[in-house]
């Protein structure tokens, strides 16, 4: 094999290291009902973390203990809607008011979040905070809302298994859906397969440069 076709073999077994690694998580809350916590494949909600409580209605206090898990203490009602900028879908509204806090354990950790959500005054806003799966802080974050039901985007908060919602001062609450989000499974660390074939090009790889050595050597008489 030549040395141009093992650097290619080297190059592809790296990429399928990385895109093993990420992929798009679409929350399906189809099967969702009202209540306490909301389990459903791609991730599961409750207005509070293990070590949160609610304040004041919409406010959290508390810091997650590790390992992150959910700790339901209010009810999250679903309702089927159809925002108009997104795919109609089941809803989550957490109470009372519509402004209880909501809580989000990923299935994996995630670098991104993207999501629907309605609010009645543009210039209200929303804190989120997330959290890495040992229940610590990685980054905090407020969002300005715009009036009615828009499309938003969260990304910079690091690697985080856990995000929490909270601070709504929107006078009607907000109703979330339509959640999707990036997963970064394995924290970037390639397959055993792939390490296989980036091992074994390597290997051609120097056995190539070690034949064109000696062949570019030069006897004397």
């Amino acid at each position: 094999m030549n040395t141009k076709l093992s650097i290619a073999l080297v190059a592809y077994a790296m990429s399928l290291s990385v895109s093993a690694q990420a992929a798009t998580v679409n929350i399906d809350l189809s099967g969702a009902t009202t209540g306490a916590q909301i389990n459903a494949p791609g991730g599961s909600f409750a207005q509070t973390f293990a070590g949160q409580s609610v304040v004041g209605g919409n406010g959290i206090s508390g810091s997650p203990t590790g390992p992150l898990s959910l700790a339901p203490s209010g009810s999250i009602m679903v309702a089927f809607w159809d925002p108009g900028v997104s795919p109609a879908s089941n809803s989550l509204l957490s109470q009372p008011d519509n402004a209880a806090p909501l809580s989000i354990l990923f299935d994996s950790l995630a670098d991104s979040l993207t999501f629907t959500m309605g609010s009645a005054e543009a210039g209200s806003t929303v804190k989120v905070v997330s959290f890495a799966a040992n229940g610590s802080v990685l980054g905090s974050t407020q969002i300005t809302m715009l009036s009615g039901y828009n499309i938003y985007n969260l990304n910079g908060l690091g690697n985080f298994k856990g995000l929490t919602f909270f601070d709504n001062n929107d006078s009607s609450g907000v109703r979330y859906q339509n959640f999707s989000y990036n997963s970064v499974v394995g924290g970037g660390v390639p397959e055993p397969a792939a390490w296989a074939m980036m091992l074994a090009g390597f290997g051609m790889v120097g056995a190539a440069m070690r034949r064109r050595s000696q062949s570019a050597r030069i006897t004397f008489a």
